[in-house]
C-alpha cells in the first residue's frame, strides 16, 4: 500500500490508462464516448507533496477499484450497450430532471409508488413513453445507478482536490421503482 501511495504521476496515470483503455478497447468511440473516457482518465499532474490523509487512501481505493475485473466488466457492458440505447440522446438532461425532480420528491416523502409519484415519473420521462419504453429504461438505469460507479467519480474529484458531489444513486433508485411500477 506504501509503495502504490508513492507512485510517480506518471505512473498513476498509466494505472488510470490502462484501466481506461481495457474498458474501451475494441470499441469505436463516437463523440461522447471519447468525452466520457477523457473524464474517466482525468488525474491530476501528480498529487500535492503533502498529500492529505484523504486524497492518499481516496488513491488507495482508486487503485483497488480499478484492479477489480467485475468493475471493469460491469463498465464495459455499459459502454457497449449506451449508444444502443434509445435513451442515448437524452443522457445529460434525463439526468439533470432525475435529480431536480426525483431528489425532491425524496426530500418531501413522496413514494414512488404512488400517484404523485405517477405525476413525477411522468414529469422526468414523459408521460408519452410506453410501458416498453418505461421498462428498458428502468433496466439500463439499473445497470447505471452503480455506487461502484460513482464512487469512482467520487474518488477522482477528491484526489484532484475538489470535493465529490452528493450522492445520486438514491434519485436514480426513486425513478427505477416508479417506472416499474407506473408502467
Amino acid at each position: 500500500m506504501h509503495k502504490l501511495a508513492r507512485l510517480s504521476a506518471s505512473e498513476r496515470q498509466q494505472v488510470i490508462d490502462e484501466f481506461v483503455g481495457g474498458v474501451f478497447a475494441g470499441i469505436e468511440l463516437d463523440d461522447d464516448a471519447m468525452v466520457v473516457a477523457e473524464w474517466m482518465r482525468e488525474m491530476p499532474g501528480e498529487l500535492p507533496d503533502d498529500p492529505t490523509s484523504e486524497q492518499v487512501d481516496a488513491w488507495l481505493e482508486l487503485a483497488e477499484l480499478v484492479a477489480d475485473d467485475e468493475f471493469r466488466e460491469r463498465l464495459r457492458q455499459v459502454v457497449l450497450s449506451e449508444s444502443r440505447e434509445p435513451w442515448f440522446d437524452e443522457g445529460f438532461e434525463l439526468r439533470r430532471r432525475v435529480l431536480e425532480h426525483a431528489e425532491r420528491a425524496l426530500a418531501e416523502g413522496i413514494r414512488p409508488d404512488s400517484s404523485a409519484g405517477q405525476v413525477i415519473v411522468d414529469r422526468i420521462v414523459g408521460a408519452e413513453r410506453s410501458a416498453e419504453e418505461r421498462a428498458e429504461l428502468a433496466q439500463r438505469l439499473g445497470a447505471l445507478a452503480d455506487t461502484r460507479v460513482e464512487r469512482y467519480w467520487q474518488l477522482l474529484a477528491i484526489i484532484t482536490g475538489r470535493p465529490p458531489g452528493p450522492s445520486v444513486i438514491p434519485a436514480f433508485t426513486w425513478l427505477i421503482t416508479g417506472l416499474r411500477t407506473h408502467r
